[in-house]
């Protein structure tokens, strides 16, 4: 019996080791072996006899939906985080922090789905225990307001988002160093809150510095395409286009044709170059689109 539990034991390592792994290869883009390496883990776990109340099951469950979110397959990881969640609150309660990140990674998942009805409600519970548990300086409760003020935007929710964006971008400011991922996140949030509230000066100087404070190629893909459509909004059509096809050709380059972002950035595209008479070109990008074989919401 000793050398099956050393044998199970060096099985557990082994899996954990592969979980790090993937992780790492989450954080480098590199999703499809991310995928294939946590799908490998979740099938030795099931075969040791784990299930969703083990914590170490709900880790590769929950790190498998990041990846699948990450790659915009939001149905699949949307399952996940169900599941996970599901699991947090019978065996840990709602205020324990895991419920609380899983909880905030669903109600993600929700909002890229365009769910917002869901959505909302469950972000605002994520802002409320994070804010009780970790603190209302924390970098975790300082991310779900950044998520809440996006979801209360897409709801044209105007004037709370622009409290939530606002508030979430001076504290950011605060604690987080200067060019923060997160940074830019709600120089983004707040910028497009502003559009829609008609403070464009402010919206436009948002956006810029968005864009000078990119270090990598996906910050640098997201803040080109929200400036582009800050001035495509704004009838500066052919800096715009110039921002998008840079855009686009980098988002190929780094997340492929078909990935949300890619497809999200070719639609805008399109919309600008038909925007401003280039009819031609607008036809080859859309065409361009229906040719990868997928939709643009």
């Amino acid at each position: 019996m000793e050398p099956a539990n050393a044998s199970t034991g060096d099985l557990r390592k082994d899996l954990a080791t592969k979980d790090s792994l993937a992780a790492v290869l989450t954080k480098s883009g590199r999703w499809d072996e991310a995928e294939t390496l946590l799908r490998e883990v979740l099938k030795a776990r099931e075969a040791l006899g784990q299930t969703n109340a083990d914590e170490s099951m709900l880790m590769t469950m929950n790190n498998l939906g990041a990846v699948l979110n990450s790659q915009g397959r939001f149905s699949e990881a949307e399952i996940l985080h169900r599941q996970v969640l599901e699991a947090d609150e019978k065996s840990l309660g709602s205020e324990h922090t895991d419920t609380i990140t899983s909880m905030n990674n669903l109600a993600d998942v929700l909002t890229r789905q365009g769910k917002l009805d869901e959505a909302e409600p469950m972000q605002q519970r994520v802002v409320a225990s994070s804010k009780q548990v970790r603190g209302p300086e924390h970098p975790e409760t300082l991310s779900a307001m950044g998520n809440l003020g996006d979801i209360l935007l897409r709801q044209k929710k105007y004037e709370e988002a622009e409290t939530v964006s606002r508030t979430a971008l001076d504290l950011r400011r605060k604690v987080l160093r200067e060019g923060h991922p997160e940074v830019a996140s709600s120089l983004n949030n707040l910028a497009a809150v502003l559009s829609k509230r008609g403070k464009f000066d402010e919206a436009e100087a948002l956006h810029r510095e968005q864009y000078a404070l990119a270090q990598t190629n996906l910050e640098k893909i997201t803040s080109m395409s929200g400036l582009a459509r800050f001035l495509s909004s704004r009838g500066r059509y052919d800096e715009a286009e110039s921002l998008l096809q840079d855009a686009v050709r980098m988002s190929t380059e780094e997340l492929g044709p078909n990935h949300s972002t890619t497809r999200s950035a070719m639609s805008v595209l399109g919309d600008v170059l038909l925007r401003n008479g280039k009819y031609q070109g607008a036809e080859d990008v859309q065409r361009k689109i229906l040719g990868a074989g997928v939709a643009v919401a």
